[in-house]
């Protein structure tokens, strides 16, 4: 998830281990390495296209590597506040709890974690969560902020954080119910529709678990629909054509298989401007743009070849959208009002 949710929850997490012994910078530790898997992205400049693509929560984000880390950095901790009588085994603790966390909410979205590097690239993505979600996060820095203003002595400072932590937890068995509700009603959608496929993905829309949106594969096509508990109406279907025959050129190269890895073959081709070859991973939820009229999809990439031949695969950020707008509509749509939502229909 994003940075602020994994500082905040490492923070608590590291108060609810360790506060009463270390005060302050036992939450100080616990933000530290709750952001330090995500730290990974300082190595993306400097790796190939396909490299860079299977990098980010990769092996900083493995079983392996964070139980390494407890065992190995924990004496090193230890030393370091040894005026405050905090073991080693403690310390390990600390570690190993605030890395977890950090690994298992990042479980919760759709991107993908690979906790089973080295041994395996295979990616957890349990799609309960947006990236971002305020709910989620909200309990985590309220209850932060009540804990460390209380003495460390207190006995409610560790319970302040702990109820933070079980508030962030309901809200992800919340978002696990939405879900299951979510699928059925989707599926008893598309079985309306008589629609042939395989139901690829549910997923929640941004930064809320009411909304949520559907992926069906068909032969020669991706069908998209958004569902609300509050629909009044039957929801409208997306049709977005596959067109991977634009994308044959590229078949053979390192990056194009590291891509149909990364979108875990929900991917769509189209040509964007110049002639460059862009493909959609249809995993993610679009940005409609009300200024525009249209729909911008979060992660694309641009393929092209330079005169040696050599492939580049940067990927692309919407850029100059109507971003209020866009929350608007979001807005909107989660209460059932798809009036304007159904009006931007074209990638």
């Amino acid at each position: 998830m994003d940075s602020l949710t994994q500082a905040a929850l490492g923070a608590v997490v590291g108060e609810a281990v360790l506060g009463r012994k270390l005060g302050w910078k036992a939450a100080a530790w616990g933000a530290f390495f709750g952001t330090l898997p995500d730290l990974d992205v300082i190595a993306l400049p400097f790796l190939e296209p396909a490299a860079g693509i299977r990098w980010h929560r990769g092996v900083s984000h493995s079983i392996l590597v964070f139980s390494l880390a407890s065992i190995f950095l924990a004496p090193f901790l230890a030393r370091c506040h040894r005026d405050q009588a905090a073991t080693t085994w403690e310390m390990g603790l600390l570690v190993f709890w605030v890395w977890s966390t950090h690994v298992l909410i990042d479980c919760f979205t759709t991107y993908g974690t690979q906790i089973f590097e080295p041994f395996s690239d295979d990616r957890i993505a349990m799609d309960l969560m947006f990236i971002v979600d305020p709910l989620f996060t909200l309990p985590l820095i309220v209850g932060l902020c009540l804990a460390l203003r209380l003495p460390v002595e207190s006995s409610s400072r560790r319970r302040i954080s702990i109820a933070a932590l079980v508030g962030s937890t309901l809200y992800a068995g919340l978002a696990f119910g939405m879900k299951t509700w979510a699928t059925s009603e989707l599926r008893q959608s598309f079985a309306r529709r008589e629609e042939v496929g395989r139901l690829v993905q549910v997923a929640p829309g941004p930064f809320n678990i009411i909304l949520w949106r559907g992926v069906l594969e068909t032969e020669d096509s991706f069908q998209i629909i958004y569902w609300s508990p509050f629909d009044s109406g039957e929801p409208v279907v997306e049709t977005i054509p596959k067109n991977r025959d634009l994308a044959d050129e590229f078949a053979e190269e390192e990056v194009m298989t590291a891509l149909r890895w990364f979108s875990r073959e929900c991917w769509v081709a189209r040509r964007g401007r110049g002639g460059a070859l862009v493909i959609i991973d249809l995993r993610f939820t679009e940005i409609r743009d009300p200024r525009s009229g249209s729909l911008q999809p979060i992660f694309q990439w641009h393929l092209s070849r330079d005169e040696a031949g050599r492939v580049s695969a940067p990927m692309l950020r919407p850029k100059g959208l109507d971003y209020p707008g866009a929350v608007g509509l979001l807005w909107e749509r989660i209460w059932g009002n798809d009036n304007d939502w159904n009006s931007l229909r074209q990638f």
